[in-house]
């Protein structure tokens, strides 16, 4: 039997890498698209406002008519390019997403925030959430260990819907790239570990990185995704993209880049 390819693991970026990293992901906050430089239909901070608010209400009380929509989720598939989904033989059940979505996903938000879900490791109850959820959006007449799961959908989401708890943005590209299992449901624990382990390896750049200010996203949603780490999470997922050459950046953001590691480099060297 031949042997297994080793997994690879999440670098230790350069200031270089993480400082073109966050300039990109500043475009995407701003509404822009850091690849062509074009104004984007929907920036990072509208996503947060549609997924965080309703969620932040569900969460609040159980008879608050906030809710996900179909709507709001067909256009985070649009802008993130997701449609490769809509490929499947198995068509994506969008309203029973929806409606599993509190005694899913919610449910395990509101055990990690409330304390009444012990698991062993800050990232699992990502998992344990994006798997719960992942597979409602399918209408399976069956279980099946082989999945009709909708991970890099469901994860996408919750990275914008629960931004204050340790998601981190799952593609099958970046999945592929690291050697994990081809299948979603199975390589997304793993994934989690290896990108929470990479959080920490490139922690000491990634800890003086400001998340923008909201113009649209309530203060208190800002907040909690400021101390959850929101921001560093978003742009340690753009410096993975980058890195292995799934996305590109503009020029100008090249420039712009070595710019702010520069400036980084010279605030550092003052005493």
């Amino acid at each position: 039997m031949p042997k297994a390819f080793s997994h690879i693991p999440v670098p230790k970026f350069s200031a270089n890498e993480l400082a073109l990293a966050e300039v990109c992901a500043i475009d995407l906050w701003n509404g822009f698209d850091y690849q062509t430089g074009k104004e984007c239909d929907v920036s990072d901070e509208d996503l947060l406002v549609m997924f965080a608010t309703p969620t932040f209400a569900m969460y609040k009380s159980t008879r608050t008519r906030q809710t996900l929509t179909e709507l709001d989720m067909r256009e985070l598939i649009r802008v993130a390019h997701l449609k490769a989904l809509f490929r499947s033989t198995q068509a994506t059940d969008f309203q029973g997403a929806i409606s599993a979505y509190r005694a899913t996903a919610l449910a395990v938000y509101s055990g990690w925030k409330k304390k009444r879900l012990k698991l062993a490791n800050n990232y699992d109850y990502a998992t344990q959430a994006i798997l719960d959820w992942s597979v409602k959006f399918v209408n399976n007449t069956s279980a099946s260990l082989n999945g009709n799961h909708r991970v890099p959908l469901a994860c996408r989401i919750l990275f914008f819907a629960m931004p204050d708890m340790m998601v981190f943005n799952f593609s099958n590209g970046l999945a592929k790239k690291m050697r994990f299992q081809s299948r979603p449901q199975a390589a997304i624990p793993i994934f989690n570990k290896y990108l929470f382990d990479g959080l920490n390896v490139n922690q000491v750049l990634l800890k003086n990185l400001k998340m923008p200010e909201p113009t649209t996203l309530a203060k208190e949603i800002w907040t909690e995704a400021n101390k959850g780490g929101w921001w560093q999470r978003r742009v340690l997922d753009l410096a993975l993209l980058l890195h292995f050459g799934l996305v590109s950046a503009t020029p100008q953001l090249h420039t712009k880049g070595r710019q702010l590691a520069a400036r980084w480099a010279t605030s550092k060297a003052k005493p």
